[in-house]
């Protein structure tokens, strides 16, 4: 008895150990997307990075970052004339740069999936690794929706308004759990999510007892900490007032319905897996050289 207590205890400390090291991590994954004008930066949504084949990248919601069509469709005309990424720098300071003059610079361009409908954008970063205070999310830790299940917990990081200040961006943790796995690959999450959410990279919690297809592991998660996709937009619940002379619709109350979608890694790799990302990647490994 004593040696299984003995053992149980290793365990748990363990995955609390891990907990709390991913969790600083993911804080230095996300960096604030927001504009200036006349010198005071208006934020607008979430942004993280990814390593893919060393490069970095960052990523947010397509909607994010672009204009959006007369009656509120995804495009790809890119808003991002003044658009700017705010963070941390390792000695306390908030450091911002413009996503402009980083393409430009560096002739980049945005990546997105060929169905305009997918709301993920995609665009190579550069990082001071001496003075920025950031870190990547590795493409080892993504994990597609053949290894997800409904009720699963999981948690995203986000810049939330109202909570991130021009003198701190540290993100805030919000948690949930998945209601469906969609049969386009599409997730909904049963957990709030408010505009400044989009673009936010969501993972699974961690749990002492995880069911993986047929197999159930106890003591020890292989999936916790995972990241399975981005947070694209919550459902809204409409209530329409009818009038009571006319019986026509009058006034339309919207309401967070507190369902949110997600766009999962396997929209995103099939992005990163595209010829327009390898011959990006190729084209900046080359002038590395």
């Amino acid at each position: 008895m004593k040696t299984c207590l003995t053992l149980f205890l290793s365990l748990l400390t363990s995955y609390c150990y891990c907990q709390v090291i991913n969790i600083e991590a993911h804080k230095k994954n996300i960096v604030v997307l927001g504009y200036i004008n006349k010198d005071a930066p208006t934020f607008v949504g979430t942004g993280f990075l990814v390593e893919i084949e060393s490069i970095l990248h960052l990523v947010t919601a397509k909607h994010v970052v672009t204009f959006q069509g007369p009656k509120g469709e995804l495009t790809n005309q890119f808003n991002d004339k003044n658009l700017f990424a705010f963070f941390n720098t390792k000695n306390g300071r908030i450091k911002y740069k413009s996503i402009s003059e980083m393409k430009n610079r560096d002739h980049l361009k945005w990546l997105t999936a060929n169905d305009s409908l997918v709301d993920i954008a995609i665009l190579p970063f550069d990082t001071d690794t001496i003075t920025d205070d950031l870190r990547t999310i590795p493409q080892s830790s993504f994990l597609g929706t053949n290894r997800l299940f409904e009720t699963y917990d999981i948690y995203f990081v986000s810049y939330h308004p109202d909570l991130v200040r021009p003198d701190d961006f540290n993100p805030i943790f919000r948690s949930g759990n998945i209601s469906r796995i969609n049969k386009d690959k599409t997730i909904l999450l049963d957990a709030f999510a408010f505009p400044g959410n989009s673009g936010s990279p969501v993972f699974l919690k961690s749990s002492s007892i995880r069911f993986d297809s047929k197999v159930m592991y106890l003591g020890g998660d292989p999936l916790g900490d995972k990241f399975i996709g981005i947070i694209g937009a919550y459902i809204p619940y409409d209530d329409i007032a009818i009038s009571v002379q006319t019986q026509k619709p009058r006034v339309v109350f919207q309401e967070n319905s507190g369902i949110a979608v997600i766009w999962s890694i396997d929209f995103i790799n099939d992005i990163i897996n595209g010829e327009k990302s390898k011959e990006q990647i190729k084209y900046i490994k080359k002038s590395l050289k």
